[in-house]
């Protein structure tokens, strides 16, 4: 089978509007061939470009219940992550990956034909997507819930566990402490997001995923496989639980700091685990969950 035919037959849902059907097809070779080049594989992953297809999806369906162009959101959805491994590489500049998107955007969709109006308004909301900007458009509104919606509920915690094994992790501490990331977004998901109809469906997946992360955590130590505790901290207005060991291989306790830094694109919390006797140390990084209501 041609590597052609191969990538068709992995895009697996539908498009909403059948008029982007060659854009879609052509990004999807294009987002391949840069992730495969990320991973330096030989096959070309479906990872991203199966994110960008589910978030298209969620923007349509939010944008025929908000009065957004539902073009517009597919347009945004599909695009939004297009520069995330620009040149086979992952944030290794300080351009945001949103900017190296809107190129892709730009380049594509003009050579496909559309209107550079449409191009325009939907770039404007991949430019904003995790900026700490004034009001976003209705548009980004929606690509913002979207986008975030793919994270959360059961779903969202398949592909972490997804990702992890991607980049060769086990049932390691530091995957496990990862969790951490999944049960704040959880948390503060239907908080977090713009739109009604998005912020009923997140209620519902962000109870699914804290009830998972915990009967997992309780599962690892029934079993002897992992000792976690929960460390509950206060992070400037967020309250976050934080999995850690229960103790350091070496048997000494684990000291636990916290602080918030200006990342490229967002707000980051790091958190960081020390042992108080040996060189151990685990570490998280991540964007913090923006507040709506």
């Amino acid at each position: 089978m041609s590597n052609n035919r191969a990538n068709e037959k992995r895009s697996v849902l539908p498009l909403y509007n059948s008029c982007l059907a060659p854009l879609h097809h052509e990004l999807g070779q294009y987002i391949r061939k840069e992730e495969a080049a990320f991973g330096a594989s030989r096959r070309a992953p479906d990872t991203l470009m199966g994110h960008l297809e589910r978030v298209a999806a969620h923007a349509v369906r939010l944008a025929l219940k908000e009065g957004v162009d539902p073009l517009l959101a597919e347009l945004a959805g599909l695009f939004h992550d297009a520069g995330k491994f620009h040149g086979g590489k992952y944030h290794e500049d300080n351009k945001p990956e949103e900017e190296y998107s809107i190129e892709v955007l730009r380049e594509m969709g003009l050579k496909g034909g559309l209107n550079p109006a449409i191009l325009d308004q939907a770039a404007v909301a991949i430019a904003r997507l995790y900026r700490d900007d004034p009001e976003p458009t209705p548009l980004g509104k929606v690509l913002f819930d979207a986008d975030n919606l793919d994270k959360i509920g059961l779903p969202g915690i398949a592909l972490y566990f997804i990702k992890s094994g991607l980049r060769g992790q086990g049932l390691s501490a530091d995957m496990i402490i990862g969790l951490t990331v999944e049960l704040t977004y959880a948390r503060y998901a239907a908080r977090g997001l713009f739109t009604r109809t998005a912020r009923t469906i997140a209620e519902q997946r962000s109870a699914d995923t804290i009830r998972f992360i915990h009967e997992f955590l309780d599962a690892l130590r029934e079993n002897g496989i992992f000792d976690a505790r929960i460390e509950r901290i206060r992070v400037c207005d967020l309250e976050l639980e934080v999995i850690m060991p229960a103790s350091c291989p070496c048997g000494a306790a684990m000291g636990l700091k916290s602080w918030v830094e200006k990342g490229t694109k967002c707000t980051e919390i790091h958190i960081e685990m020390t042992c108080e006797t040996c060189p151990s140390r685990h570490k998280i990084r991540f964007c913090r969950p923006r507040l709506m209501v």
